[in-house]
This record gives C-alpha cells, sequence and structure tokens, in this order.
C-alpha cells in the first residue's frame, strides 16, 4: 500500500507544473489551468505577430510601449525643481515644446512582446526630461539671482522673461518589477506552517 500510494502522489505531480504567469513561484497548475495559460500565449503571440506585421510596413522599429511624437503649445511648466512658470507667447506668436508622449491606453499598461513569464510583471511608464524654454517666473515664485539654478539667465529689456529648464515628456518606457522577497520571518512561518499540515496528515493517516 505504502509503494502504490508513492506511486500514485508522483503521477499527480507529474500532471502540474509551476505557472508561467503568476507572481507566485511555488503556486503549482492544475491540468485546466496549464490548458489556460497554454492557450493565452498562443493567442498572444499571434497577436503580436500580427502587430509586428501591420506596423513593421510602416516603421523600421516597433515599440514595446508605443510612443508619440507631438509639438505642444503650453500656457506654463515647472522647472527641474518644481516652481511653476509661464511659457513664452506673444499673441498667436507662441511658444512650442517638442514632447514625446506615450500612447492612448498605454500607460501603466503591460507591454508588448516581453516573455510571457514576465508579462504581468511589466508596464508602460511615461518618462520625463528638461527643455530649455523661454519663461517668467510669476511673482509668487520669484526667487533671487543668486538662489537661480544653473542654466538659467534673463533676456534683458524682455519684460522679466528669462531661460531655463522645464520639464518635458520624453517617452514611453517598459518596465519590469522583480517579484518581492519573502522576508525571513514570512520564511519562518511558511515553514512552520508546512511541517504542522504535515503532523496533522500523517495524525489522519
Amino acid at each position: 500500500m505504502a509503494g502504490a500510494g508513492a506511486s500514485e502522489v508522483s503521477a499527480n505531480a507529474s500532471r502540474v507544473r509551476r505557472a508561467p504567469l503568476t507572481h507566485h513561484a511555488h503556486r503549482l497548475m492544475t491540468e485546466e489551468e496549464m490548458d489556460a495559460t497554454a492557450s493565452w500565449k498562443r493567442s498572444h503571440w499571434r497577436e503580436m505577430q500580427s502587430i509586428l506585421r501591420r506596423e513593421g510596413s510602416q516603421k523600421e522599429v516597433v515599440e514595446c510601449c508605443p510612443s508619440v511624437l507631438e509639438m505642444v503649445a503650453k500656457k506654463g511648466g515647472r522647472t527641474p525643481t518644481g516652481l511653476y512658470v509661464e511659457l513664452y507667447e506673444d499673441g498667436e506668436n507662441k511658444q512650442r515644446l517638442y514632447e514625446l508622449s506615450c500612447a492612448p491606453d498605454v500607460v501603466d499598461k503591460p507591454c508588448r512582446f516581453v516573455d510571457a513569464r514576465l508579462y504581468n510583471q511589466s508596464r508602460c511608464v511615461q518618462k520625463y526630461s528638461y527643455s530649455y524654454a523661454l519663461v517668467r517666473y510669476s511673482s509668487a515664485t520669484e526667487m533671487p539671482l543668486r538662489n537661480r539654478p544653473e542654466g538659467h539667465f534673463s533676456v534683458p529689456g524682455s519684460g522679466g522673461w528669462s531661460m531655463d529648464y522645464v520639464i518635458v515628456r520624453a517617452g514611453c518606457e517598459c518596465q519590469i518589477t522583480p517579484p518581492k522577497r519573502k522576508s525571513a520571518h514570512r520564511k519562518r512561518l511558511e515553514r512552520h506552517r508546512r511541517k504542522r499540515k504535515r503532523l496533522e496528515d500523517d495524525d489522519d493517516t
């Protein structure tokens, strides 16, 4: 009977495997979950191939996190120190800056073309940089010249306008979040819980 029980356990174990899409490395999948995962991976692969064919015919590279290049005219912006400044405009003459923004419905969504095992750990993130611009400080944010950041300088005879850096959108990046490591205390609790369960199972038999 002991031999038969061991072979049965071995047979059951052969019908499960680790889940490719789960964040919990210790969790095992049933046959139904394995089939569903395999079906999702095939569907995902076909979708990615379709995107490659469609977008690859229009551009040289296909992005994991699509971005859109825009020329924008804003009323104001933020300096690297967080101060709000007015961006120069004079009637129809408006200052325009280039921005590279995440495409619509992309931010915080999983990245395209990543391995299925990392798909749920990936996300598209808007990145930022700085652009030199003609700006004017408001009375609320005006600061002494000696405290102005490097790169700032006033434009003489311009009515208070000066050159400074402002924050602009500068690309859409795919980031992968590694699985969280369990603390030593949590590991001890889980070992204790598994040991207690084995003892309870032995008592039942």
